[in-house]
């Protein structure tokens, strides 16, 4: 069950925090009066966003699956739960690729990214034993 329970809460972790950055990009460069439920002009507004606008997107695309991997791993310590935490993020953003079109470096991101950051994840984590120093 404490699998189940990380994996699940990794993955909402990274939905999130993808959200958020999603968020922040939509606040410093604002989408202005643009009809969001049509995918043409969507998709015309993501090839002129700023350089910056994508980058930050593109951290976003890192730094959640890296977060939800690594936060699933600390609560399951089971390395197959970080790696379905990024998988999940990995998917979405496939999709996200299909439904909007993206620039070639940001669909390379897309998938890149998500599996660095669980890569990642599972480097980092480290699960204190009892007995153990926090920091040893």
């Amino acid at each position: 069950m404490k699998k189940v329970f990380g994996v699940i809460v990794g993955i909402i972790v990274a939905f999130l925090l993808v959200a958020a950055s999603d968020g922040i990009s939509s606040a410093l460069f604002p989408l202005g009066d643009v009809d969001t439920a049509d995918p043409s002009v969507l998709a015309a507004y993501i090839a002129e966003m700023p350089i910056a606008a994508k980058l930050i997107v593109a951290a976003g695309w890192l730094i959640a699956p890296l977060a939800g991997a690594w936060l699933a791993l600390r609560i399951a310590d089971w390395l197959p739960g970080g790696w379905i935490v990024a998988v999940m993020f990995l998917a979405a953003g496939l999709l996200n690729q299909v439904a909007l079109p993206h620039p070639l470096w940001m669909q390379v991101c897309a998938v890149v990214l998500p599996l660095l950051g669980g890569w990642v994840a599972a480097r980092i984590h480290r699960k204190p034993y009892p007995g153990e120093p926090l920091l040893g």
